[in-house]
């Protein structure tokens, strides 16, 4: 992080395999080794990389607030959950929290009680 002045909540462009990109917030991990970078499965599969994978990362810091997006559930991932997903999944997910997302971009939301 020092070597790319990054700095905890910087915003980062990380691409990928087959010019896949993902914008993602920097946190430091004193257990991580300066060569490597740790992140979730959502965005290796975002970058469609493997762990072990090289990627690059430059800083990001011109992101743009977006005023809204358009997001469409896997099917299968919604089958058997009934009432307004926006206000039960969607809502809570973004409210007050900054998260980067770029088109194309396939995210894991979790919220309410499912059975």
């Amino acid at each position: 992080m020092d070597e790319l002045q990054l700095f905890r909540g910087d915003t980062v462009l990380l691409k990928g395999k087959k010019r896949r990109e993902a914008v993602c917030i920097v946190l430091s991990d004193d257990t991580c080794s300066d060569e490597k970078i740790r992140m979730n499965r959502v965005v290796r599969n975002n970058l469609r990389v493997r762990l072990g994978d090289v990627i690059s990362i430059q800083p990001c810091p011109d992101v743009k607030y977006g005023k809204r997006i358009h997001v469409l559930p896997i099917d299968d991932t919604v089958e058997g959950i009934t009432g307004n997903l926006f206000e039960v999944y969607l809502k809570p997910y973004f409210l007050e929290a900054y998260r980067p997302i770029r088109k194309g971009d396939i995210f894991l939301v979790r919220g309410g009680m499912r059975a």
